[in-house]
């Protein structure tokens, strides 16, 4: 699992949590033993932020910058940075979180997802 330093979870791609570090409970506002097989998507703040994060899942790596929400309702910005492996011949998409700032001073601005490849596209060569 990653640094005890970020927010760290893996999920299925049915958007499922499979298993996830101790801080990214504290920030979402879970306990460690009730994690497991909730969606991630109850931790975004906009169902069309969910909607894009997760048809974009074919991606191999992405990073994000998105309003997320925990538990108890409170939103903020974050960071997700998000690589997919094949663990026994299933894709797990590992995502690491960093909280940017409380969006609270100013809930009625619109955020949407934005993502940046992490890698750069083959180009192309011509035969």
């Amino acid at each position: 699992m990653k640094s005890e330093k970020s927010a760290f979870c893996e999920i299925n791609v049915h958007g499922r949590l499979l298993a996830a570090n101790q801080k990214f409970c504290s920030l979402f506002g879970y306990k460690a033993q009730e994690v497991e097989w909730h969606y991630i998507r109850d931790i975004f703040r906009y169902s069309k932020d969910w909607t894009a994060f997760i048809h974009k899942a074919t991606s191999k790596a992405a990073h994000y910058i998105v309003r997320l929400k925990n538990r108890k309702g409170r939103s903020f910005m974050a960071s997700i940075s998000r690589d997919a492996i094949e663990i026994n011949g299933k894709i797990v998409y590992r995502n690491t979180f960093q909280k940017i700032k409380d969006s609270a001073e100013n809930p009625a601005k619109d955020c949407s997802l934005t993502e940046q490849e992490l890698y750069e596209p083959q180009a192309s060569i011509a035969l």
